[in-house]
């Protein structure tokens, strides 16, 4: 059970964490489950251990980490409870049996007071002693969280004394305002920071300051903290067998050539790679397979007007074309093109009747998927203004349009939205944009839009713009998003994304399948025909991408492509009939 944390400082002694069973652990599940039934936020107990494609083969520095101990060797203050997954209506743990519970009730009893007269309304801290031959430090914990206030995490000499030029280091900062679910935290010390650590005996603390208060509906879990000598981040697996390209269900492969952006074919190995098709100015874009496997759309960027050039060069403008393919790379047709629109004449003179400058509108296609139909394609088409010195104009549009081949005319599908992903009953997933713009009454977020209902209707599925880029699974009830996390600090310049996966039926439960600290960002999910697998665009920390495979049950994961020059791929449907290239590449 919980004991007690003495203060090194002052005499001073934290008060112990509330015991299970005692009247105030009553009060934290009655408020929980009451918050369950109104926001939507109890899913049920996640037993899975976190994912392998991060093992953490030393041994854990801290104490009772889990929680299975009732929270032997920490210490709280400012009724920090513990969570009992066997307790009616106590659901929120992320495994085992115990969980910590935070932010409920917050108000700093037992808390220090800081040398700036404040009072942390709560603090879980352990002492932890770093090794001084540690090459790296990690510190992970799982987190699940919901409304209202800021999040510190410390690895410091004391909460009396914790100064960047003292020993020790402050790990972190982020907000309980998170989207639904558990998600990893996970910061590795090197360099300077690791000096800092190194040898030395601190606490590790997660705070919660509530300077301005913390909001009435404010949860924090926390779960299997971990602090390690080693580097604990995500490490590549060896190759599935199951992925030993066959040529049965190829990837579509956009790759970097010099100044060429070309689309390839390859085994899900990353072998035969084999190019077949070059673009209409060799700048082609976001490839995907029709349904049946027999065609491949891609976006080939070019300029308006198309194919003949206008005879003013100012006036050949960015734009796209929706081009068609067969699967070997044959019989390449232009479906639809964007229409940019010129602006002003560069250079602008203001003159007496034109004293604004007009800027143009460039019009281009960032996205394509097949509707199951197998004929018409939905498309997501962003508009913005761009004036002589090539600044941008405020604002901007993005629509999804359906494209019937072989009309060149697109109708809205719909509006203030972005990537969608269809599944076999036909229901679209996109992302919502609020633009700002009075006309739009889209808020951010995931939507979901059925065409089988009458009149068609759209449902917003995930109400926070962290959760992007849907990927139906080929079950149509499964989908995965890109999450952009606030781990390890709410700095932009250190969150690292992660994928989720999506039951349909339900949403407030979703699971982390990988939290992408291999790298800069993640994108462009694409699904193995069977769904045990995904593909994901992998940017690097030098700035070049490559394309990575992702075990769905097990989140272990490894590259398909090294060079660093894949951009996006898409994975085969099943088919038949294996894709036979054809020698002469067009």
């Amino acid at each position: 059970m919980f004991g007690t944390i003495a203060g090194r400082e002052a005499g001073r002694v934290y008060q112990p964490v509330v015991r299970r069973g005692s009247a105030f652990m009553v009060r934290i599940i009655r408020w929980i489950m009451f918050f369950a039934c109104v926001c939507g936020f109890a899913g049920g107990v996640v037993s899975a251990s976190p994912p392998s494609q991060s093992p953490m083969n030393t041994s854990n520095l801290i104490q009772d980490g889990g929680f299975e101990q009732e929270g032997e060797g920490w210490g709280a203050c400012g009724n920090v409870a513990l969570m009992d997954a066997q307790a009616a209506g106590a659901e929120f743990v992320y495994s085992g049996r115990y969980a910590v519970v935070m932010g409920v009730n917050a108000d700093g009893s037992g808390c220090p007071q800081l040398p700036d007269f404040t009072t942390p309304k709560q603090i879980l801290s352990q002492q932890v002693s770093i090794p001084g031959n540690a090459a790296a430090v990690t510190v992970s914990f799982w987190f699940r969280a919901a409304a209202g206030t800021t999040v510190d995490v410390f690895l410091a000499n004391s909460f009396y004394q914790f100064d960047p030029n003292l020993i020790g280091v402050k790990l972190g900062t982020f907000p309980t305002d998170q989207p639904p679910g558990w998600q990893l935290y996970r910061t590795v010390l090197q360099g300077e920071r690791l000096e800092r650590v190194r040898g030395q005996t601190l606490r590790f603390a997660i705070v919660i300051q509530g300077g301005t208060g913390v909001g009435p509906n404010t949860v924090l879990l926390i779960d299997d903290v971990q602090v390690i000598a080693a580097d604990g981040r995500t490490a590549a697996s060896p190759l599935p067998p199951a992925l030993r390209g066959d040529g049965s269900r190829p990837l579509a492969v956009i790759r970097v050539e010099g100044q060429n952006r070309w689309l390839y074919r390859m085994d899900t190995d990353g072998a035969n790679a084999q190019l077949i098709y070059r673009g209409l100015l060799s700048n082609v874009r976001y490839p995907a397979w029709s349904p049946n496997g027999q065609r491949i759309a891609v976006v080939d960027n070019n300029t308006w007007p198309w194919p003949t050039p206008d005879s003013d060069p100012q006036n050949n403008l960015s734009a796209s074309a929706i081009t068609v393919i067969n699967a070997d790379g044959s019989s390449a047709r232009q479906v639809y093109q964007t229409q940019s629109r010129k602006g002003s004449r560069c250079p602008f003179l203001p003159g007496p009747g034109d004293p604004t400058e007009t800027p143009s509108l460039i019009l281009r296609i960032s996205s394509v998927q097949w509707l199951p139909d197998n004929n018409r394609i939905a498309a997501t088409q962003t508009g913005f203004g761009v004036f002589c010195n090539g600044s941008f104009a405020q604002g901007g549009t993005s629509d999804i349009l359906s494209v019937t081949p072989p009309s060149p005319v697109a109708s809205p599908l719909a509006q203030y939205a972005a990537r969608p992903s269809v599944n076999r009953n036909g229901q679209v997933l996109f992302d919502g944009f609020d633009l700002s713009s009075p006309r739009s009454n889209r808020a951010d977020g995931v939507w979901e839009r059925d065409p089988g209902a009458q009149p068609p209707s759209e449902t917003r599925l995930i109400a926070h713009s962290a959760d992007r880029s849907p990927a139906w699974a080929p079950d149509g009830r499964r989908f995965a998003v890109v999450r952009q996390t606030t781990s390890p600090s709410a700095d932009v310049s250190e969150r690292t994304f992660a994928i989720m996966l999506y039951d349909r039926q339900i949403l407030n439960n979703p699971r982390m399948l990988l939290f992408a600290d291999h790298g800069r960002s993640v994108s462009s999910l694409s699904w193995s025909p069977d769904g045990a697998y995904l593909v994901y665009t992998l940017e690097r920390f030098d700035g070049r991408s490559d394309i990575w495979w992702l075990d769905v049950s097990s989140g272990a994961t490894g590259p398909v492509t090294t060079d660093g020059q894949a951009l996006e791929a898409a994975w085969r449907p099943v088919s038949q009939s294996r894709v036979h290239l054809p020698l002469v590449i067009r």
